[in-house]
């Protein structure tokens, strides 16, 4: 069973109520409390061995990655986040040494978003594990499955630093790492602020946690749409290949797309943010990926890291 399907598997086990706008197939699951005011809940696991190593991981980075991911869920709905709980398992002893700088990490980067840790729950456990689960508020929700054909797409910041770490950390030391390409994978940063912005404009939205192609594929298959994606206009990080841009994952920037009516808003996101956004493609009828490069088109699987089917390699 792939990641996909085992949403779609529990699915069937989630209530369905008018109040419940979204659960297991977004970013959060939403549900209204009254108009214009949805609570945002999600969740995030961080597994030594699956997603970090302690090897070149410090405990801050840890607690600081964690609520980053958690964050960024938020974003993606283009909420705001609020409170954080914690659950920690591990087989150490509960020593201050490293419990201090991984609160801290965590507390650091919830500070930058105004959101707070609240409370939590500990137990032995043979694998070191960190779970946050994190509520938030929205006016206007952003979901996944709202994508439309005529949309344009268009992605936050460069893209595959993450997985450019993971392949240069094994051929040389930490600190022969260039910073930005350290700091893209250990500390990533959340698009919360302009997760909100984009609330009152995008069609649809989610954050790229998988790689690009697979997560364009979540927003594409609940929507019954496809897209063709240019190559040229995709911003690649330094350090990064294509290929770490398209399916490396963890980059947590934002993909979203906009309609032609709304276009006109992006230039004056961009304008009070004092950043670029990159539009890369566009939403198509065809429910199909495809790369656009050198003037002709070609069909594309929705490549990505899956838990269930792909070996990372942390």
């Amino acid at each position: 069973m792939t990641e996909q399907e085992w949403v779609e598997y529990l699915r069937r086990f989630l209530p369905q109520n008018k109040e419940i706008l979204a659960s297991a197939e977004e970013d959060c699951a939403v549900i209204k409390l009254q108009e214009k005011n949805y609570l945002l809940f999600t969740t995030d696991a961080l597994v030594e061995g699956i997603h970090f190593k302690l090897d070149y991981y410090t405990f801050f980075d840890l607690g600081y990655k964690l609520s980053a991911v958690n964050l960024s869920d938020i974003a993606a709905m283009g909420g705001t986040p609020l409170y954080a709980v914690l659950t920690l398992g591990s087989s150490l002893a509960l020593d201050k040494a490293w419990l201090d700088p991984l609160l801290e990490g965590i507390n650091a980067c919830l500070r930058n978003y105004s959101a707070k840790l609240v409370g939590g729950d500990t137990v032995k456990s043979p694998v070191f594990f960190v779970n946050l689960a994190l509520v938030g508020v929205a006016e206007r929700p952003v979901l996944r499955s709202t994508a439309k054909p005529g949309d344009e797409v268009f992605v936050s910041r460069p893209l595959g630093a993450s997985s450019a770490f993971l392949r240069l950390i094994k051929e040389k030391p930490l600190e022969e790492i260039p910073e930005e390409v350290r700091l893209a994978h250990l500390r990533p940063e959340p698009e919360v602020e302009l997760g909100r912005e984009l609330s009152q404009v995008a069609e649809s939205m989610i954050d790229i946690s998988d790689g690009l192609l697979l997560d364009l594929y979540r927003i594409c298959k609940p929507s019954k749409v496809g897209a063709i994606i240019e190559v040229e206009k995709i911003p690649v990080a330094s350090c990064a290949t294509l290929d770490d841009a398209l399916a490396g994952g963890e980059d947590f920037a934002l993909l979203f797309t906009v309609s032609k009516e709304k276009l006109s808003a992006i230039p004056k996101i961009e304008e009070s943010l004092n950043r670029k956004l990159y539009k890369i493609g566009k939403i198509i009828p065809e429910r199909k990926l495809f790369l656009k490069e050198n003037g002709g088109l070609r069909e594309i699987a929705p490549r990505g890291y899956d838990h269930f089917t792909s070996q990372l390699q942390p």
